[in-house]
C-alpha cells in the first residue's frame, strides 16, 4: 500500500513540477478573451508620447525624436499625430482600415511595421483581435507555454517553417498582458516589446515599448501621458471623408518633409544598410 501511495505522490510531484507534464493551454480565443479582461476596453484614450527613430539615414545623429498625439476611441479606431517637429502628419485605423496623411497628401493606405505595436493596444475585444492577429499572418490555431526571459508565457502562433520568423504574440502567464508580439511585414521581422504596464483606471496601457526591425533595435515610444476621454468627433476616425479632403500621393509634388516620412514608414532599406 506504501508502495502504491509513494509511486501516486512522485507522479504527481513530477507533473506539478514547472516545465514538467501537460499543462492547461487555453486556445486562442479563450486566452484573447482573458487579455482583454485583463486590460479592458474603455470609451476613449488620449496619449502623448515620443518616439525616437535610431540611426534614420545617418549614423552620426543618433536617433529622430518625434512627439505624438494618439486617439483611441473603442472599438477599433485610431488617429496618431506628429505634433513636433518640421514634419507634419496623421493616421487614421478604423475597423482593419488605414490611411495616413502627410503634409496635406495622402501617401499610404498600408500600416507601417514602426506603427505596428498597436495592433494590440487598439483591437481590445477578443473577436477583433484574433481576427486582427489572423490578418498579421499569425496562426491563431496553435497556443503553447515557452520561457521569454524566465518568464512563463502563453504563446499565440506556430513554430515557424524554416528560414521563415515566428510570427506571434507572447502574453504572461500570470498577468494576461501582452509581452511581444512578432509579425512579418514588408519582408522584415517586426518585434514589439510592451514595457511597464500601468492600470489607469480599470484600463490598462505599456509606459514604454521596444520596436525591433531583424533584430535591430529600431525605435523606442515612452509614453508622457494618457488620460481616459471621450466625445471626440467621428469625422476624425471617418477613412472615406478624409480620402475627399486630401489628394493622393503624386511623387513628383511631394515637398521634402513628406518624402522623409514616407522613406521613414515604407523605405527601411535604408535601416538595414545601416547595420551592414
Amino acid at each position: 500500500m506504501k508502495k502504491i501511495f509513494f509511486s501516486i505522490f512522485f507522479m504527481l510531484f513530477f507533473i506539478l513540477m514547472p516545465g514538467m507534464g501537460e499543462a492547461f493551454v487555453p486556445q486562442a480565443p479563450h486566452l484573447l478573451l482573458l487579455v482583454v479582461e485583463k486590460i479592458k476596453q474603455p470609451v476613449g484614450i488620449e496619449a502623448f508620447q515620443t518616439k525616437k527613430i535610431f540611426n534614420y539615414q545617418d549614423k552620426q545623429e543618433g536617433y529622430v525624436e518625434l512627439k505624438e498625439k494618439l486617439i483611441y476611441v473603442y472599438p477599433n479606431r485610431l488617429r496618431s499625430a506628429i505634433i513636433s517637429g518640421t514634419i507634419t502628419g496623421f493616421s487614421v485605423e478604423s475597423d482593419f482600415k488605414f490611411l495616413k496623411v502627410t503634409d496635406g497628401v495622402i501617401v499610404s493606405q498600408d500600416k507601417p511595421p514602426i506603427d505596428m505595436y498597436t495592433d494590440i493596444l487598439l483591437y481590445r475585444d477578443y473577436k477583433s483581435l484574433l481576427n486582427k492577429l489572423s490578418l498579421a499572418g499569425i496562426d491563431t490555431t496553435k497556443v503553447s507555454l515557452q520561457r521569454y526571459n524566465d518568464i512563463i508565457c502563453y504563446v499565440i502562433g506556430r513554430s515557424p517553417a524554416k528560414g521563415k520568423p515566428f510570427a506571434g504574440l507572447w502574453i504572461e502567464k500570470d498577468t494576461f498582458l501582452p509581452m511581444k508580439y512578432v509579425v512579418e511585414k514588408n519582408g522584415l521581422m517586426v518585434e514589439s516589446l510592451y514595457l511597464n504596464w500601468q492600470r489607469f483606471s480599470k484600463t490598462w496601457y505599456p509606459m514604454q515599448v521596444s520596436i525591433f526591425l531583424d533584430n535591430q533595435l529600431f525605435a523606442m515610444v515612452d509614453m508622457k501621458s494618457l488620460d481616459l476621454k471621450s466625445g471626440f468627433s467621428a469625422s476624425l476616425f471617418d477613412i472615406e471623408h478624409i480620402e475627399r479632403l486630401y489628394p493622393r500621393n503624386d511623387p513628383g509634388s511631394l515637398h521634402e518633409n513628406s518624402k522623409q516620412v514616407d522613406e521613414l514608414d515604407k523605405g527601411l532599406e535604408n535601416f538595414k544598410k545601416l547595420y551592414e
